[in-house]
């Protein structure tokens, strides 16, 4: 019986690293915290079975080594967002695996091979546009020298909460698993129509009045319209001509720092991560989504 059990164990984690496994030479793990470091060593289908068992918990790091995605996720931080995630899957004829999470939800999108980075991040971007969603994309940036951007790997214990968090809609464990083994993915033709662009970025203002106009798009739409990476890193960090500077998120002696101007993302190559003015902002302060968004919008006056 025990073999048994091992053989499916090993089974399962063969299935998950073949769908969430984007690069093999290093993982993250999750402190009680809740946060996720950084481990540069080999991923191997031993960690993700004691990931399975709740002897760790894994991160995945989105970007392979190519800076290809297999995945996008949009991650919802509470109640109202999860329900708008729910309405983006009962109402796009495309795809998609909601899993429930310690506030909120996940909204896995497959695709049918891997794709560059900035095609699956502006996928996500676009539906959580069109669909008014307040939530982090994943991946945060469209390329990446360093580890790049984690998520949680599905089915393992959450550290801080001790609860195992499901995909909702595909009945037990055992259905999940064998949901996720046999996935539907969205053709690449499907997926380049869902393609997001930068919002202008200048500031507009009311005739009226001094307060920005902010029309009908979600808050951190019309933030990156207020506000670009490079003007709020500059306010923290000491860029050279080429958007080259020290990482203020951790004790940085080589310059890995660096903000990518046309493309509007900054990125840590040794590992803190990277993303869009939002993610600054949240690292920065060690604060949620949610709460970045909120203040950001009142540093910015945005209404």
């Amino acid at each position: 019986m025990q073999n048994q059990e091992n053989n499916e164990l090993y089974v399962t984690a063969n299935q998950l690293a073949e769908t969430f496994v984007n690069r093999k030479d290093c993982f993250a793990l999750q402190a009680d915290s809740g946060q996720y470091y950084s481990v540069k060593d080999p991923l191997t289908v031993n960690h993700i079975i004691q990931h399975l068992k709740g002897e760790m918990t894994l991160g995945v790091y989105i970007l392979g080594l190519d800076q290809k995605a297999k995945f996008t996720v949009i991650d919802a931080d509470d109640e109202e967002s999860l329900e708008k995630l729910t309405k983006v899957q009962e109402t796009l004829q495309i795809p998609s695996y909601l899993e429930s999470s310690r506030r909120g939800g996940h909204l896995w999108f497959f695709f049918e091979e891997p794709v560059e980075g900035k095609i699956a991040k502006n996928f996500g971007l676009e539906i959580a546009k069109r669909f008014l969603v307040e939530a982090e994309v994943f991946p945060k940036q469209a390329e990446s020298q360093g580890p790049g951007s984690c998520i949680r790997l599905p089915f393992g214990i959450h550290k801080k909460t001790g609860e195992r968090y499901p995909f909702i809609g595909l009945g037990g464990w055992r259905s999940q698993l064998d949901a996720i083994a046999n996935l539907a993915r969205i053709p690449i033709d499907e997926l380049m129509k869902y393609q997001y662009r930068e919002p202008e970025r200048k500031r507009i203002f009311q005739v009226s009045g001094d307060l920005p106009v902010s029309g009908d798009l979600p808050l951190w739409e019309k933030i990156k319209t207020q506000i670009t990476v490079k003007e709020m890193v500059e306010q923290y960090v000491d860029l050279n001509a080429k958007g080259v500077g020290k990482c203020p998120f951790h004790d940085d002696v080589h310059a890995s720092f660096s903000v990518n101007e046309e493309e509007n993302y900054w990125n840590c190559f040794a590992g803190c991560g990277g993303g869009s003015v939002i993610d600054f902002w949240m690292k920065l302060n060690n604060i949620d989504f949610n709460e970045a968004v909120t203040s950001l919008a009142e540093k910015l006056a945005i209404r």
